[in-house]
């Protein structure tokens, strides 16, 4: 997978950009919870398979301290540039969801932020970043997910029952699930996606 990715973002062809604005006021929402739940300052905030920066972007914005990470060198590149452009303070690494603590993103983190990229992950591949968010979050963390059905679609993501979240994460305990709101193009209609918010236990 992260072989597709490295050429679709070398030929810029990344078509899930464009669903940003529609996920924006939900993802906005569901951060409003999160926040009233926490304690300020915000803290440390990581966003897993972050792309070209889009979310830290809003989770810096909001006053979180935040690390993007990402397996495709020049999403990272160009993550950084825009984060020059846009005047805000994020550091992005380059490196695997499955292997965190490799990539040396630090820990203690407060939020886990993951925008459809648990969608593209084989089961194995969805233990590891179980195993390494356990290893990088703080006693007080919590995850937000958004989460694709789960379905055979071919050559798109599988996407995730709420047993999968479960199974990948079973330290933590779901705490929110919402389905996605906006309204979604024909094609895509059938992959109801649902946001997920997790607790440590």
């Amino acid at each position: 997978m992260g072989r597709l990715y490295r050429l679709l973002y070398a030929v810029g062809l990344t078509p899930w950009e464009a669903d940003a604005e529609r996920v924006a006021p939900e993802l906005r929402t569901l951060m409003d919870r999160v926040e009233q739940s926490v304690e300020r300052p915000l803290g440390a905030a990581l966003d897993l398979g972050c792309g070209r920066g889009r979310w830290s972007r809003e989770l810096a914005a909001r006053g979180w301290d935040v690390t993007g990470i990402d397996v495709v060198p020049r999403a990272v590149q160009d993550a950084q540039r825009r984060a020059e452009e846009w005047g805000v303070a994020v550091r992005f690494v380059q490196g695997s969801v499955t292997a965190l603590r490799d990539a040396d993103v630090g820990t203690g983190y407060r939020l886990i932020l993951d925008v459809e990229c648990f969608n593209h992950l084989s089961d194995v591949q969805r233990a590891a970043v179980g195993r390494e968010v356990d290893a990088v979050a703080g006693h007080d963390a919590q995850i937000v997910l958004l989460v694709w059905s789960r379905a055979r679609r071919g050559p798109l993501p599988p996407g995730a029952r709420r047993e999968d979240v479960a199974a990948a994460f079973p330290r933590w305990r779901i705490v929110d699930e919402t389905p996605y709101q906006a309204k979604l193009p024909p094609l895509m209609r059938s992959i109801r996606p649902r946001w997920y918010r997790l607790a440590r236990m």
